[in-house]
């Protein structure tokens, strides 16, 4: 019998503005990408959704990546989806939702914003951010400077 995964590390990367958010989200995705692991962007809106799917394709220039918004279980390395589920088997997930993702993974680290954005966007980073506590989740926070 296989010991049960450790619980998910869950890092919160401390944003002050929207251009320092999808920074982080392209980084982070991308270096899963070249190390060929797989990632699941999680989003609650139609809205969130196209937005990462457009940012993801056209991130730079000359450059993009790969992705596919997903719905049912697929072999892709990038999804974005709005089901809570681990629909690509990734061992990471970054949750664009409000509510804290507690879900059966098994994912090794989630990431998440603590969104200084707004106050009511660093409220739902509170409460995010408790939940995760209190299901004694790891949780590691990283300021993120926007560069000009």
């Amino acid at each position: 019998m296989q010991p049960p995964d450790p619980l998910p590390r869950v890092i919160f990367f401390q944003v002050q503005t929207p251009q320092a958010k999808t920074s982080c989200l392209v980084q982070i995705v991308q270096r899963h990408f070249l190390l060929k692991e797989p990632v699941l962007i999680i989003a609650e809106e139609d809205k969130a959704l196209a937005y990462v799917d457009e940012l993801l394709w056209k991130h730079t220039p000359t450059s993009f990546l790969p992705h596919s918004i997903l719905e049912k279980p697929t072999e892709e390395w990038i999804g974005i989806t709005k089901v809570k589920k681990n629909l690509n088997n990734a061992r990471y997930a970054f949750n664009l939702c409000p509510t804290p993702l507690l879900i059966e993974g098994p994912f090794r680290t989630i990431y998440e914003f603590e969104d200084a954005t707004s106050q009511s966007k660093k409220n739902l980073s509170q409460l995010r951010y408790d939940a995760y506590k209190q299901a004694r989740y790891l949780i590691e926070s990283h300021l993120i400077h926007q560069s000009t």
